[in-house]
């Protein structure tokens, strides 16, 4: 009887881990010059708001695949990501994860390979996506990173958030 129970509990788990690791998801990374990247799945629900904005901020399309299961550096949490050796292919250590739900919502993660992976369980809209890149992207870099810091005339501090390698360059500053 102990034996009948036994192998009901391995076909039960057996029957629900393939749907996590094989996924239909596809992803789409994008990096920028820093080695800094973001994953956006599903892939097919990429729409052009995100895509123009990823674009404007220098982000270029690197690589796409089946997502996998990932969990962070830490076993603290675990969603859908690229795989490791797509990251180690393109040198990246912290990235951004973007969930795209609908248009209107997305549940965005960070990964970091000292904090581990954060997943925070609100949904964003766009607008909110927006704002949040650029400050996730300047906690990636440090307080003490001269690339993006320059006084302004009234000695505040600004940040310039320069995220292109091309000629022609963007860059957003924000009053701290």
């Amino acid at each position: 009887m102990k034996s009948i129970f036994a192998i009901l509990i391995f076909i039960v788990i057996g029957s629900t881990s393939p749907v996590l690791a094989n996924s239909s998801y596809e992803y789409q990374l994008y990096k920028n010059h820093e080695d800094y990247g973001i994953v956006v799945f599903p892939k097919s629900s990429i729409f052009n708001d995100l895509d123009d904005y990823l674009t404007y901020l220098s982000f270029d399309k690197k690589d796409s695949g089946k997502a996998v299961m990932r969990y962070g550096s830490k076993n603290e949490n675990s969603t859908f990501m690229m795989p490791l050796n797509v990251q180690n292919k393109h040198l990246i250590k912290k990235f951004i994860i973007i969930q795209i739900l609908s248009e209107k919502r997305m549940l965005i993660g960070v990964y970091d390979p000292e904090w581990g992976l954060t997943l925070p369980s609100t949904m964003f809209q766009m607008d909110t996506v927006k704002k949040n890149i650029p400050k996730t992207l300047n906690i990636f870099r440090g307080r003490n990173n001269k690339q993006r810091q320059t006084m302004s005339k009234d000695e505040k501090t600004l940040i310039n958030l320069s995220f292109s390698s091309k000629p022609k360059y963007n860059i957003i500053t924000i009053y701290e």
